[in-house]
């Protein structure tokens, strides 16, 4: 068989494969500026209706808050009293007055703090849905955005092996001529060429696909292409804490607003104070008159109106307790499985980078040498090649599954900004 042949073909292939990175290099990439997964994220959040939103609504809370734990508006009234009614004249009886009556009800007992509590804990669960709204979206795009760098890199890990298959198909023939190699091993190497093609043609659909799908949130930016490595993002893991989940910030925020109704609805054992200032306008010669006094409600019927409502208050306050503890577990147990996909998965990229794919390089690099001398069997060489290509595939495939592991990751743990 031709040597030199060979030798250029496994040349070629590891001068393409050798440094295995998340990517492989794309000659499309150099067409214009690359769709990174940071402006895709920056370009989600600025479009998205959804979020837009979620902060008008923590806006409008925030602006009723100001008013929660202010004094309801004081009452002013005007009276006409004792008018005669046989002339209905306002200046001919001494009894007859103009009354200007100034009232003003105060809650009862801390009532207005309680309100202010809970107006404030509406706030911050606001912001806490729209910080849970921003990392929802967040995963979404980064899933789509890997989607497509998944079947581009896939795809390119494809067209590597193809261009191997060829130069050991050109290889095959050169030895075919010579009596070296089999009509069958010719068979097996264009039927694989095939295969690969096909594959191929699959990948460019699946990437058009999810291409399609990014396109909801980053519009035509999604037809760029995507960078040759993957961001710190996905391959370095969040540092943050599962504390600071807003999904538990918004639990925490609802817990506090009910703690305060319970506070509210205790307080409505309490008595209603009103205030009332009034000022009489008499006729005649008769002096005006001034008038004040106190009034108070009578919170006698509690068994059927505080005490309902305590109730009420106080199983709402223990439901909101029980959502943030079950959350809270479920996360945890969430993260917990993350981590160890992860420590399992980092395993196996180990083993592919240390013992698998070099055991596999040596092994087809022996059959190549035993076929250079004449000893050795083409069809041997061409599974040799197949497993250091599917070796590597596997590899590629299970970075990029640690990759996504750790959108799922980074959603839990990522330090709020």
């Amino acid at each position: 068989m031709n040597q030199s042949i060979l030798s250029r073909a496994a040349v070629a292939w590891l001068a393409i494969v050798a440094p295995i990175t998340p990517s492989l290099a794309d000659s499309s990439a150099d067409a214009g500026p690359r769709l990174t997964l940071e402006a895709a994220e920056q370009a989600a959040t600025q479009s998205d209706e959804g979020l837009q939103a979620a902060d008008r609504r923590r806006a409008g809370l925030a602006a009723t808050a100001e008013a929660a734990d202010e004094l309801p508006d004081p009452r002013l009234s005007v009276a006409l009293q004792n008018v005669p009614t046989d002339n209905y004249s306002l200046s001919d009886s001494p009894m007859t007055q103009t009354v200007v009556t100034l009232s003003q009800s105060l809650p009862p007992g801390d009532t207005l703090a309680f309100r202010g509590e809970q107006a404030e804990a509406r706030v911050a669960g606001s912001a806490a849905a729209l910080a849970t709204a921003d990392r929802q979206l967040k995963r979404e795009v980064r899933r789509l955005w890997l989607a497509v760098y998944r079947e581009e890199a896939l795809g390119r890990l494809l067209e590597t092996e193809r261009a191997l298959y060829r130069e050991l198909l050109e290889s095959a023939r050169t030895a075919y001529q010579v009596n070296e190699a089999s009509g069958s091993d010719l068979v097996a190497l264009q039927a694989r060429l095939s295969r690969i093609g096909d594959a191929l043609d699959r990948r460019r659909g699946e990437a058009e696909a999810a291409r399609a799908r990014l396109a909801r949130w980053v519009g035509d930016a999604a037809q760029r292409p995507l960078p040759d490595s993957l961001p710190t993002s996905l391959s370095d893991e969040p540092s943050g804490e599962l504390d600071q989940q807003p999904e538990l910030d918004r639990l925490r925020a609802e817990l506090e607003a009910a703690r305060a109704q319970v506070g509210e609805a205790e307080e409505q054992f309490a008595p209603e104070i009103g205030l009332q200032v009034g000022y009489g306008l008499r006729a005649g010669s008769e002096p005006n008159t001034l008038s004040a006094g106190v009034s108070v409600s009578l919170p006698i019927f509690s068994e059927r109106r505080q005490s309902p409502r305590l109730r009420g208050a106080q199983q709402s306050a223990q439901a909101a307790q029980l959502e943030l503890t079950k959350r809270a577990r479920d996360l945890a147990a969430q993260a917990d499985g993350i981590r160890a996909r992860l420590t399992a998965l980092d395993r196996r990229v180990t083993r592919y980078e240390t013992d698998i794919i070099p055991e596999l390089q040596q092994v087809a690099e022996m059959i190549r040498g035993e076929i250079g001398s004449g000893r050795g069997e083409f069809d041997a060489l061409i599974e040799a090649e197949r497993a250091v290509v599917e070796a590597r595939q596997e590899l590629l495939t299970l970075r990029l599954d640690r990759a996504d592991q750790l959108i799922d990751l980074r959603y839990l743990l990522e330090p709020t900004a």
